[in-house]
């Protein structure tokens, strides 16, 4: 009996701990901090941070970028993608590889992050942006998320005048978030 009611005590603070986060992030996004930030620093920072996360699983993380300047808040961008990429090594079968690029086109810049895993189930596709929400797809490896993460990323690519979704594929998971450029 104690027991159970610890593991429900965790299991709440963990919920509570997350929806704060979700708060925070909300809250947060209001304020942006446009500043000139050059994209490939900022993905290959995303990709160190989470390097030794890749390597655990051994997988590849190539990160696609020109040497191009962006106005963004680097902060809340950096946020985005560590979320992204965070999910797709969670979701990526061992030895494969993940793809983080960035483009320029129509206006916009196009961020991506593509993996290799089993992908976002056709029922799930609508939903997987709202706070809690966690996929039917497993992952390959025991994870600690609470679904808040892809919630995060929509709060602050829309504080930055941007989109999120999903770019329907056979298999992986292929997410883009496109921002204004404000130059």
């Amino acid at each position: 009996m104690v027991n159970i009611l610890q593991h429900n005590v965790v299991s709440l603070q963990a919920q509570i701990e997350s929806l704060l986060t979700l708060n925070a992030a909300a809250f947060e996004a209001r304020r942006l901090q446009i500043a000139p930030i050059r994209l490939r620093k900022l993905l290959t920072t995303v990709a160190q941070r989470r390097e030794l996360h890749s390597q655990s699983r051994q997988l590849k993380v190539i990160v696609e970028s020109s040497q191009e300047t962006a106005m963004l808040d680097a902060e809340k961008m950096s946020v985005v993608l560590d979320n992204l990429l965070s999910n797709a090594i969670d979701f990526s079968p061992e030895n494969g590889e993940i793809r983080l690029s960035v483009s320029h086109a129509d206006g916009l810049w196009r961020f991506e992050c593509v993996d290799q895993g089993p992908g976002i189930a056709e029922e799930d596709r609508q939903r997987i942006f709202e706070p809690f929400v966690q996929g039917q797809r497993v992952a390959p490896a025991p994870r600690q998320g609470s679904g808040v993460g892809l919630s995060i990323v929509r709060e602050l690519v829309r504080a930055m005048g941007g989109t999120v979704y999903l770019v329907p594929q056979e298999t992986g998971a292929h997410f883009c978030v496109e921002i204004p450029d404000e130059q």
